[in-house]
């Protein structure tokens, strides 16, 4: 009885842990940052050329997200001042996202890609 009990207080532990292991992950390039009402959120595109990020406005972002890994994400204030358009990213993101075009994450994790 007493195992029984052990393992169901246990494991519900160990399969939580198991699931932030699996955060899906992202990589791309910070194409626009936007903080509205002390939220702060980066537009990430998986692919941009350099002519399209130095040319490119909001409205041919969200073009250019259409046919690609693309979206928002929500991040903290240290990592939307440290961060800038142009930056390569790697990205892990919560499970949950807004449902709009391009969709909107939560930031669990983010760093920066030197290349």
């Amino acid at each position: 009885m007493l195992f029984i009990l052990i393992s169901m207080i246990v494991l519900p532990g160990c399969s939580n842990q198991d699931e932030k292991e699996n955060y899906p992950i992202y990589e791309g390039t910070v194409v626009f940052k936007t903080d509205e009402n002390d939220k702060y959120k980066f537009l990430v595109l998986q692919h941009i050329s350099k002519e399209n990020l130095e040319n490119g406005h909001l409205e041919d972002f969200i073009k250019l997200a259409q046919d690609q890994e693309a979206s928002y994400y929500f991040v903290d204030k240290e990592n939307y001042e440290a961060i800038e358009v142009g930056q390569r990213v790697k990205i892990t993101a919560d499970f949950n996202q807004q449902e709009s075009l391009p969709p909107i994450r939560t930031v669990v994790s983010i760093e920066k890609i030197n290349e």
